[in-house]
């Protein structure tokens, strides 16, 4: 995505539905989408739309909501060495599909 958008905003934009969901289509077909065709090139954001669309329709969020108060304390530590270290603690604890 960042190879082929402005980056600045791309996560923010939104791409045009219809390039959305026949990229969908695609990642439902159990085929591995080109993202190297034109379509998907010229609307780069129809990548980033889907790609935040499937983190949304998650059952559970990817940093679980059993997890959340821990991540939310960690990321809330002054000392930057000392959140990083408590961020990589909390991961270490999530379900190993979230992990991966």
């Amino acid at each position: 995505v960042e190879q082929h958008g402005v980056v600045d905003g791309i996560y923010r934009l939104s791409g045009v539905s219809s390039n959305i969901q026949r990229l969908r289509q695609e990642f439902d077909g159990d085929r591995c989408p080109d993202l190297q065709k034109d379509v998907y090139l010229q609307d780069i954001h129809c990548v980033s739309s889907l790609c935040k669309a499937y983190f949304r329709e998650l059952p559970n969020p990817l940093l679980t909501y059993q997890l959340y108060d821990k991540f939310a304390d960690a990321v809330a530590i002054q000392m930057e060495e000392a959140r990083l270290v408590k961020i990589k603690e909390v991961l270490k604890e999530l379900p190993v599909p979230h992990y991966r």
